[in-house]
């Protein structure tokens, strides 16, 4: 059995059923709270909602007025102040028949709680028709990406679910990991997985084993945006205009968002000119009815994929003017000269004579001496650049210091030399790429860079026959299968359907496309996400 690797897909077979429920009335109004609400923004549209016969939808925070002979769905959360808001709604009577979707398991003290409230309401009880629990604890970003949102447990626990797998789960003994990881086979063992399902590989590594690619600067049209544009739940915000980028909607999002910033370009340009040269076609079908018919039909169509474009015309306009601003190909190949100990100047560095601009590059230049604390830069070396970039941002400098106490503490740490012989046994030497630092945006922006230690970590797990016996005092793995821990084998790859890649610290737009990358490599599907996806500026200021 293939697997089924949308999570979009995934995500909307569970939800259908919570939308259209099977009841035969003309319309009816949804209700969600705020934690629903992100489940359902990046899966539907207005449009999708009315096809299923709801006409209006509402955060259970807006002001509504009173519906009578109205169907009302509600879609929340099982915790006490999203049940205290729908008991409102039922002591202000606003609709007459009501289904209730908990997007989790509802635990009994919760159900008692809202028992009681209702119970307190006459006639509340008896509008109830139905309520249902759901395992719905997870976003889908894309069909390969998720955010957990801090539910990392039942939103792994979710996904497995939806998507119809038995996992594998692999993580690392001794690790803050160890005990998400043994919550999540606790919850397992309680449920009776299909033995007919694919199986997916579930890693979960831990965040520590690699920072740099957090908060290194990227070469990727998705990673740029998110770095500069801040892409939430699949929308962006330039000016007054929301763009929204759900890949259901927007192929061309799909296509470009782990390709090098020209190549996005290149393949907006190219969606353009198919768009040109299909109206130009459309233009000159007026000469017969038939023809004339056709291209009335074609019209929504165009509009779509024209404004579709236009998105991404601006978006990538308005990121390629950041990009030189910032200079942020300068910093891409530093970052990458660090990564591979290259040996820096300040005079690699271009300031400019524009003290505004260089204070605008404020948040990149931290990233760029966190780097190199991390990866144990010369010192002398490090104070020239930290004097040469003179950041003034106060919380920057807090940033700046907590790293420096850590690296300090880091290097006296017991804990920390488990990581450095977890990280030598998971990833391989890169040979050294060269000192030379491009100096057009265009060469920069096509251009790899070192492979992230999660990738060297598959190559090794799944590619490398030599290294399984070091990984094998390192990581666990539970196989569902069998519901208890099995030995770590090379010949994996040729067992698993997928891989599931989850950070539970937080993920990034940069992994997002070098996982991407490597899927194609080794022809199998990989689903990549965490608890979050951080921006490097999102995940630096937890450290202020």
């Amino acid at each position: 059995m293939q697997i089924n690797t949308s999570l979009i897909q995934a995500q909307r077979e569970a939800l259908n059923p919570i939308l259209k429920p099977d009841i035969r009335i003309p319309w009816k109004i949804l209700c969600y709270d705020s934690y629903c609400e992100k489940r359902l923004s990046t899966i539907y549209r207005v449009g999708d909602l009315r096809e299923m016969c709801i006409t209006l939808h509402f955060n259970l925070d807006q002001i509504r007025e009173r519906s009578y002979g109205v169907t009302a769905i509600y879609f929340i959360q099982p915790i006490q102040s999203s049940i205290e808001k729908m008991v409102e709604d039922f002591n202000r009577d606003l609709y007459s028949e009501v289904y209730i979707n908990f997007s989790s398991p509802v635990e009994n003290t919760v159900l008692e709680y809202m028992a009681k409230e209702l119970s307190k309401i006459s006639g509340a009880v008896q509008k109830i028709q139905k309520v249902y629990e759901h395992n719905l604890d997870f976003v889908a970003l894309n069909h390969n990406l998720f955010n957990l949102e801090n539910q990392v447990v039942n939103g792994l626990f979710s996904i497995i679910i939806a998507l119809k797998v038995q996992p594998l789960i692999i993580f690392q003994k001794n690790s803050k990991i160890e005990q998400i990881a043994r919550e999540l086979i606790e919850k397992l063992k309680q449920f009776e997985i299909n033995s007919d399902y694919p199986v997916l590989a579930i890693i979960l590594p831990d965040r520590d084993i690699d920072l740099n690619t957090l908060i290194m600067h990227s070469n990727t049209y998705g990673a740029l945006l998110h770095d500069t544009l801040n892409i939430k739940y699949n929308k962006v915000k330039l000016e007054d205009q929301v763009y929204d980028l759900s890949p259901q909607y927007d192929n061309l999002w799909l296509q470009a968002c782990n390709l090098a910033l020209p190549y996005a370009i290149d393949k907006i340009d190219n969606e353009l000119n198919d768009w040109n040269t299909q109206y130009q076609q459309v233009s000159q079908q007026n000469q017969e009815i038939s023809s004339a018919l056709n291209a009335i039909d074609l019209v929504p169509q165009m509009n779509q994929q024209k404004k579709m474009v236009d998105s991404h015309i601006n978006l990538a306009k308005q990121l390629t003017q950041i990009a030189k601003q910032k200079s942020l190909d300068k910093f891409y190949q530093l970052g990458q000269s660090i990564l591979q100990n290259d040996t820096l100047t300040i005079n690699d560095y271009p300031q400019s004579e524009d003290n505004q601009i260089e204070q605008s590059k404020e948040i990149d230049k931290l990233r760029l001496l966190i780097l190199m604390l991390l990866n144990n830069y010369n010192q002398s070396e490090f104070k020239k650049f930290e004097q040469l970039f003179s950041i003034k941002n106060e919380k920057y400098l807090n940033i700046l210091s907590n790293f420096k106490q850590r690296v300090a503490s880091n290097q006296n740490n017991k804990q920390q030399s488990a990581y450095k012989s977890l990280f030598a046994a998971i990833t391989s030497k890169m040979p050294n790429s060269g000192k030379g630092l491009l100096k057009n945006v265009q060469n920069f922006l096509s251009q790899g860079g070192k492979k992230s230690a999660i990738v060297q970590m598959l190559e090794n797990l799944f590619l490398n026959e030599l290294k399984i016996d070091e990984l094998q005092s390192i990581l666990t793995m539970y196989d569902s299968r069998v519901k208890n821990i099995s030995r770590l084998e090379f010949g994996l790859l040729q067992t698993i359907k997928g891989i599931l890649v989850c950070f539970p610290d937080g993920a990034c737009y940069n992994e997002y496309a070098e996982l991407s990358e490597f899927a194609k490599s080794i022809k199998k599907e990989i689903i990549y996400g965490g608890n979050k996806i951080y921006n490097a500026e999102e995940y630096l200021v937890q450290f202020k």
